[in-house]
């Protein structure tokens, strides 16, 4: 862990939140009064309020200067650009790159100062107290977890406040202890917190959203990576049951959750992610954001290059993963009955694909979009090389050099999420027969026919892994589940697709699928490597297999 300065980050935050105190206004390195602090409800609730701050949008994370998605260092998609890191990655230099730990771990300390003294905090009631302790441990959770499904076991810090002068080195515990912990952090929350909470504080943890977590915390656990450690053979059954209390949480005897449906098909999974609860009932925890204009970088960057839209268009996705989008008849694109014609690709495809891809020949903002080599879209061959850029995320109606804004949050968790983890975990558990309503369900709201009738355990093993990558792509699961089931060198590693488009002189197109990269994925990237740098901060450190 690097030897960060604790003390600098607890004045930060808390002026910040309440510099209007007279015990703030001293010289440096003056010791912070922290009873103080927490002795005022007001202060107190800013300060928990601040635990917040650490968590990220997935948007924009990788790279110094408009980063690109984590989804560009898998076979989701290309970043256009060497300085967005995804790049270095996919030809396996990891050191440094995604470093979470300083943020992740400022967010613990965080907390464990917050519950140290919640004892003091003269909180209006104990309803109240409740509902921000438990929120703290969900965070607290969610930070170690974060750091975890990166490196694997790390130390657990859970009951140290640590000043600058403190000693910092601390040993890696396994991956199996910090599983425990954090399980142990989201049953106080699950406890302490309401179902939900007044609109005035949306966004804020519920009792649904640690229960969510704890589900996906259990598969992770459950899954082939951990296999040495999670040798219990109810792991399935219990990351089943988990996800399935989830789906089966009731408020009022009704569903606190349910997928966003309006019967328009693939619309309503395209428009979920711009309509926010209590309208949206799919979505379990989000980054509460203010509307978005196409300035921002979350909204420029993904957006298309070109004529008439002029985003960055950073984010293309490639030809592997244009390739895994079934046929609208359910067959996939391989299968010689299912219609698919090389000539015209895109034509009878999954109706998700065409709410998530923006491909030569889609209409967006008006405008029929040209990717291929020349058209208004892609002026060079290495202008959009796969010849694809992101539709999913970017809300239609927010244009350049327009003042129209819009919701545009980041969704950490949803429910169509719970459903395919519990329907992995049930697979894995019993076999398939209770896995078959939930994919089904994901798949009828978009339009998709049901899963073939009497899959085997491996057959229904392969389909939800596809309808992951389909129903989450770009939505930072891609990248964590090919690693927890070991699956890198087959989808992350070797050649990578485009498409090369050509205007024939009639108007028609010849598509060619060319190499646009070869990838290096090798078995010791299925965890990042400890960084050099943070190796060389705490001697007691043990660096991952590999590096």
């Amino acid at each position: 862990m690097k030897n960060i300065c604790i003390k600098s980050i607890f004045m930060a935050s808390v002026i910040t939140l309440c510099a209007c105190e007279d015990f703030l206004d001293r010289a440096p390195g003056v010791n912070l009064d922290e009873d103080k602090v927490f002795s005022s409800y007001e202060t107190a609730y800013r300060y928990q309020a601040d635990i917040y701050s650490n968590l990220k949008k997935g948007f924009n994370v990788l790279g110094s200067h408009q980063p690109a998605p984590i989804a560009c260092a898998t076979d989701e998609a290309e970043a256009s650009a060497g300085w967005h890191t995804s790049n270095e990655m996919n030809v396996g230099s990891y050191d440094g790159v995604d470093n979470v730990t300083d943020n992740d771990y400022t967010g613990i300390r965080k907390a464990n100062l917050f519950l140290s003294k919640k004892d003091i905090i003269p909180f209006p009631d104990q309803g109240t107290k409740n509902r921000l302790v438990g929120e703290v441990h969900f965070l607290r959770a969610f930070y170690f977890h974060d750091i975890i499904k990166r490196y694997g076991g790390m130390p657990i810090l859970h009951d140290k406040i640590l000043y600058p002068n403190d000693d910092m080195n601390f040993p890696r515990n396994s991956y199996k202890e910090c599983v425990g912990v954090i399980l142990s952090d989201l049953e106080t929350a699950i406890s302490l917190l309401p179902l939900s909470v007044e609109n005035n504080e949306l966004g804020r943890v519920t009792k649904g959203a640690a229960m969510a977590l704890k589900a996906r915390v259990l598969l992770y656990a459950a899954s082939p990576l951990w296999d040495g450690e999670f040798t219990n053979e109810d792991k399935w059954e219990l990351a089943a049951k988990a996800a399935l209390d989830v789906i089966e949480l009731k408020e009022n005897g009704e569903n606190v959750y349910a997928l966003y449906n309006t019967g328009a098909g693939a619309t309503d999974f395209e428009q979920q992610f711009f309509v926010r609860p209590p309208e949206n009932k799919e979505v379990i925890f989000w980054y509460n954001d203010g509307p978005k204009n196409f300035s921002q970088d979350e909204i420029m960057v993904w957006a298309p290059n070109g004529e008439g839209i002029m985003g960055a268009g950073a984010v293309w996705p490639t030809q592997n993963f244009v390739d895994m989008y079934e046929m609208a008849n359910g067959k996939l694109i391989t299968d010689p009955e299912s219609g698919y014609d090389p000539l015209n690709p895109y034509e009878g495809r999954d109706p998700r694909f065409y709410k998530t891809i923006i491909y030569n020949g889609s209409v967006w903002q008006g405008m029929t979009i040209e990717t291929f080599v020349g058209g208004k879209h892609r002026l060079k061959s290495t202008d959009c090389r796969t010849g694809y850029y992101v539709r999913k995320y970017l809300p239609e109606p927010v244009k350049n050099n327009s003042s129209v804004s819009m919701y545009h949050n980041w969704q950490y968790m949803r429910l169509a999420e719970v459903y395919l983890n519990y329907a992995e975990a049930i697979n894995e558990a019993e076999g398939p027969e209770k896995a078959y309503q939930y994919v089904d369900a994901i798949r009828k709201r978009s339009g998709m026919p049901q899963l073939p009738e009497k899959l085997s355990k491996e057959e229904m093993r392969e389909r939800i892994k596809r309808e992951r990558a389909i129903e989450l792509s770009f939505e930072e699961h891609r990248w964590w589940d090919v690693r927890r089931w070991m699956d890198g060198e087959k989808y992350f590693n070797g050649p990578f697709y485009g498409m090369n488009i050509t205007k024939n002189s009639d108007g028609s197109f010849t598509y060619d699928k060319i190499v646009f990269e070869d990838r290096i994925f090798l078995p010791k990237m299925n965890l990042y490597p400890i960084p050099i740098s943070e190796m060389n901060k705490n001697n007691q450190y043990i660096q991952n297999p590999g590096w």
